[in-house]
């Protein structure tokens, strides 16, 4: 006969032992889904003194033993910033280093410590608020270094013209250099200043801006043509010919120019090249000697400026020949147009202020024609400067001495 409270047991237990077994299935399932989750890496940037120290991807979630497993030690002072990070999810984890820094207000200095990353941010964090025209030693936005000091003070004030315009910016201190770059201001290469830009910036200063710039031209330009005498003993002294007219020849030429706050101020020739040669003109000159009582032609003027023809003058006279000391040019030309040279077969020319150009007189039996002027000293009447194409030497050997003189042409 079967007992039915030990089958009853029976039955009982092997119900229990299989819910138990239910229950740890359930929960090595939701373990494994849990442990799956938390093993699951995700990337976390890690930002240490406003800089990117490095992006890591970790299966961790508190943000010390991230830290850690990057190999990132922390200071005791130091803030973590886990504004950014979310955990399970990653993110941004910032390292805020507390750095000192002292402040130079007016002269007196005091030290902060700060967490923050640039010198404006650092100031607030300080207390200290910028009032009208102070300025600092730094920019606003620059990174706040360990042990740095900002001078606080009243600025200058400092008068910048550049491009036709002006400017005015206030600094602590600094250089010419300092102030162009606080009024945004840049130079070019061959753009300067005054004062120059490392001048140290001195109460009410005017800073002048120069703005150089070169360019090249390059213009065409004509060569002038020479003239070319041939002697000619065909034709009578005073007479030319002309054998051949010049031709003016053409050259390109490349100009450096300068300016300087877009005016011209200076230009040089760089380069240059003969695009057509001149060509000279060929003139014959006349060397016949006339004969003395030949060479001149009436015209027919009877008298002029109180003077006649046929009247006798008693004169004196000196002598003079091409050369820069007696002709006072070395040019070889004559007031009246006509050349003279030393060494030429004599011409008859004198020289005096009373008669007119191209007057012809007897001086003792010889004529000449008035074809220059003189000195004062040639304005007498009678006083008369003989041209001797022998040389200087000649003039001092013929000397000075009185003359008779007969008035035979009046004028050309």
């Amino acid at each position: 006969m079967t007992n039915q409270s030990i089958g009853a047991g029976k039955r009982i237990f092997k119900t229990a032992a299989a819910t138990v077994i239910a229950v740890i299935i359930v929960m090595s399932i939701f373990a494994s889904i849990v442990f799956a989750q938390d093993s699951n890496p995700v990337n976390v940037k890690i930002i240490k003194d406003n800089d990117l120290v490095t992006v890591t991807s970790t299966t961790e979630t508190e943000p010390i033993d991230i830290l850690s497993s990057a190999g990132i030690k922390t200071d005791p002072t130091d803030k973590l910033d886990l504004s950014a990070y979310v955990q399970g999810e990653g993110g941004t984890i910032v390292i805020k280093k507390r750095k000192t820094v002292n402040v130079d207000y007016y002269g007196k200095v005091k030290s902060y410590k700060v967490y923050s990353a640039t010198v404006g941010s650092a100031l607030k964090e300080a207390g200290i608020t910028l009032k009208n025209k102070e300025k600092t030693n730094y920019e606003i936005s620059d990174a706040v270094k360990d042990g740095m000091v900002i001078k606080v003070s009243s600025a200058i004030k400092v008068k910048i013209r550049a491009d036709k315009k002006k400017k005015t910016v206030y600094i602590v201190e600094g250089t010419v250099a300092d102030a162009l770059r606080e009024a945004g201001i840049t130079l070019g290469k061959y753009d300067y200043t005054k004062p120059k830009l490392n001048s140290k910036i001195k109460s009410k200063k005017t800073v002048k801006v120069f703005r150089v710039k070169y360019k090249r031209k390059t213009v065409n330009k004509k060569i002038n043509y020479s003239t070319k005498s041939i002697k000619d003993n065909t034709l009578t002294v005073g007479k030319t010919k002309v054998v051949k007219e010049g031709v003016e020849g053409k050259k390109r030429v490349t100009y450096k120019i300068k300016y300087l706050n877009g005016k011209k101020v200076k230009q040089k020739v760089v380069k240059q090249k003969v695009i057509k040669k001149a060509e000279a003109k060929i003139v014959k000159v006349g060397t016949k000697q006339p004969a003395v009582s030949e060479n001149y032609e009436p015209n027919g003027v009877e008298s002029k400026g109180g003077y006649k023809i046929g009247q006798v003058i008693n004169g004196r006279y000196t002598h003079y020949c091409a050369c820069a000391t007696c002709n006072g040019n070395s040019n070889g030309i004559t007031s009246s147009g006509r050349r003279i040279s030393n060494g030429m077969a004599d011409p008859h020319y004198i020289a005096c202020n009373w008669l007119p150009l191209g007057s012809v007189i007897n001086v003792d039996g010889t004529n000449y024609t008035v074809v220059d002027r003189g000195g004062s000293g040639l304005s007498a009447t009678g006083r008369i400067d003989i041209f001797t194409p022998e040389g200087h030497a000649a003039c001092y050997r013929y000397g000075t001495g009185s003359c008779s003189i007969k008035i035979v042409r009046l004028g050309w």
